[in-house]
């Protein structure tokens, strides 16, 4: 019986993490949608309403599967958690440098790959989507260094500092550096208190997902309609809402076989399309802008699709790779090497 529970724990959590890439990935095609003005308004509402979901949710269920990480030496920690990342990092970091230097301009971020100072800025002033690697490195060594310190004391300092950033209360310029503020309590709080909170959301998933859905709805119309909620806690209230209604969805699709099975390659393979969709997206989107002009009415259409060809591709490129002796985009040689050996 416990080790159907963990297997059902496991398969929900790949939905989550599933839906949180799905999230970004329609994000990011929104905003070059919009930026070639053919970014559909409904669309464009939905991605907005989505906000405060898309990374505590990503956060969240890292910040679970990191906790057996924590308890290991920190040799070890460092070795086979941090190295990753930082690796990681460089690699896909200098891969968008690259492409956006000499395949296409960054139409976002048009400074992107002008310069070859930003190969070395990015390691403390990351200004891409490569930018939650390396958050994560940061919020697991920051979670290793505190795992000593009252938990519940420091989740409400990291609450706090959440809150505060959320609300433009801290002047801080980087979209980089305020998201590792406003993100760090999620990784926390999904660390440490994720096991009990994850077996509460699986016993009780509809309750769950009916009761997040109600309250993000709510929050939503106090904040947006009446004004009557402060930026700051509304996000976060939001956000706790909100992944309490996709986590409790995640556990009522997991018990439906061929939703189950269509997300398990793919919850399990979110780094690739994290790490390659902005690129394949902003190529596309260009292409299709420069084909039909501005029209918002076509990007009902090119928008799913470009979500859909930017998630296929990037897992296919990772499948590729793999196969043609390029496996270490994505893991470091020697550790692409046990991994085969294990196999």
């Amino acid at each position: 019986m416990e080790q159907r529970q963990e297997k059902t724990r496991i398969e929900w959590l790949d939905i989550a993490k599933g839906m949180s890439i799905i999230l970004v990935v329609i994000y990011h095609t929104l905003l070059y949608h919009d930026f070639h003005a053919i970014a559909p308004d409904l669309y464009a509402r939905f991605s907005a309403i989505m906000t405060p979901i898309r990374m505590p949710l990503f956060f969240t269920v890292s910040g679970f599967l990191a906790a057996s990480a924590m308890r290991a030496p920190w040799s070890d920690f460092l070795r086979r958690k941090i190295w990753l990342l930082v690796y990681l990092f460089a690699i896909w970091s200098t891969a968008r440098w690259l492409f956006f230097r000499y395949v296409q301009q960054n139409a976002l971020v048009p400074t992107e790959g002008s310069d070859p100072y930003q190969l070395l800025e990015m390691w403390w002033a990351p200004n891409t989507g490569i930018w939650f690697i390396w958050a994560l490195a940061i919020f697991m060594v920051a979670t290793k260094l505190l795992q000593s310190t009252p938990h519940a004391i420091t989740i409400a300092i990291a609450a706090i500092v959440s809150i505060l950033t959320f609300g433009d209360h801290l002047a801080i310029d980087l979209f980089t550096h305020r998201n590792v503020l406003q993100y760090f309590v999620f990784f926390l709080f999904g660390c440490w208190y994720g096991r009990s909170v994850v077996h509460l959301i699986t016993a009780r998933p509809f309750l769950t997902a009916l009761g997040g859905f109600l309250l993000f709805s709510a929050l939503y119309v106090l904040r947006w309609r009446l004004q009557a909620v402060d930026k700051g806690s509304w996000a976060l209230a939001s956000s706790i809402a909100g992944l309490a209604w996709l986590c409790g969805t995640a556990v009522l699709l997991s018990r439906w076989e061929s939703v189950r099975n269509a997300f398990a390659y793919f919850g399990r393979n979110t780094l690739p399309v994290y790490v390659t969709h902005v690129m394949i997206v902003s190529l596309l989107v260009a292409t299709i802008a420069a084909a039909i002009g501005e029209s918002a009415t076509l990007g009902y259409l090119t928008a799913p699709l470009v979500v859909v060809v930017a998630i296929g591709l990037s897992l296919a490129i990772r499948a590729v790779a793999d196969r043609g002796g390029a496996g270490w985009l994505y893991a470091p040689p020697a550790r692409r090497q046990r991994q085969v050996v294990a196999t």
